[in-house]
């Protein structure tokens, strides 16, 4: 899943013509304003955090903009357990250059791997006389319960459900099939992501993933994992592939990127569009988001036959 790191983003108003003598202004009155994201892993030590600040445009596009607002040399915090540590400042160099030239800056820290349910602080000064703050938990690992851990192959669908424990967060679950090459050297491990279904569109069949969601479980027709597994070898001798298992990855999100999500996202339809898409932030002094989540894996064997039933051989 790529769920990499969540940033504020900048919307495109969309112009409309009025039957009227009153003037229409999509912008509203320019004030700068410090940015501060940080999502904080709880799978990992390191911890990154990004400072910006908005700015304004001639025109109405935010995209015409080529100066780049991030912001470097700044003291930025997070306390743990008690113990304050800063954030270094660095760098990376940029992949596309098409907007921004400089290099991309960042913040981070390999000192801190938060257990669940910790609670963590972040602190930035970007300039003398500004303080940007924030406060958050670390969401709970679930539990899986009685989820199967086999597919069997006789399955219509197979469920997987999880202990929900704060009904504030968010999920989003991704099953990965794990796979070798036999006449592979050296041997690497691919995977494969299951589709939650396919779609057809202006006759065009598309694979649908599932999305971020509040439901604490989800399910799997049988034949869209058969459908998978078979993709994998996409016409090449099957006795070539080795399956290994599949993960049932799961990301459980606090209650402050689910805040960001549903108020982000929770509202669109294929067919609307919002001209007063609300800001959301948790950040004091300024705008971004402090949020944290967790990562979780459930491992599903294959059996023998079922491969072998789809043409592999086990």
């Amino acid at each position: 899943m790529k769920l990499n790191f969540l940033y504020l983003t900048y919307f495109i108003f969309i112009l409309v013509s009025f039957s009227c003598k009153d003037n229409f202004n999509p912008k509203a009155p320019f004030k700068e304003q410090y940015v501060l994201n940080c999502i904080v892993r709880g799978d990992s030590t390191a911890q990154i955090a990004t400072l910006s600040k908005t700015y304004d445009v001639t025109g109405f596009d935010p995209n015409s903009n080529n100066i780049d607002p991030s912001i470097s040399g700044a003291q930025v915090y997070l306390k743990w357990n008690g113990t304050l540590y800063q954030l270094r400042d660095s760098s990376i160099a940029r992949t596309d250059t098409s907007r921004y030239k400089d290099p991309i800056k960042f913040y981070y820290t390999n000192a801190i791997k938060p257990a669940a349910n910790d609670s963590l602080e972040i602190m930035a000064i970007p300039v003398p006389g500004v303080l940007l703050s924030s406060k958050t938990k670390v969401p709970y690992f679930v539990s899986f319960g009685t989820s199967p851990y086999i597919i069997q192959g006789d399955e219509i669908a197979l469920d997987y459900g999880w202990t929900a424990h704060d009904l504030n967060d968010y999920y989003l679950p991704q099953m990965k099939i794990l796979y070798q090459k036999r006449n592979e050297s050296p041997t690497v491990t691919h995977t494969f992501i299951v589709p939650l279904d396919y779609v057809t569109v202006n006759g065009v069949e598309t694979p649908v993933y599932p999305t971020v969601s509040p439901a604490p479980g989800i399910e799997f027709l049988r034949s869209n994992i058969d459908r998978a597994l078979l993709q994998v070898s996409n016409g090449d001798d099957k006795s070539n592939y080795k399956f290994l298992w599949i993960d049932f990855e799961l990301l459980v999100f606090d209650q402050f990127l689910a805040g960001y999500i549903s108020t982000t996202n929770g509202f669109l339809d294929n067919l609307s569009i919002r001209l007063d898409e609300p800001n959301y932030t948790n950040i004091n002094g300024g705008l971004g988001i402090f949020g944290a989540y967790v990562y979780n894996v459930f491992q599903i064997s294959l059996y023998d036959q079922y491969l072998e039933s789809l043409g592999y051989t086990p």
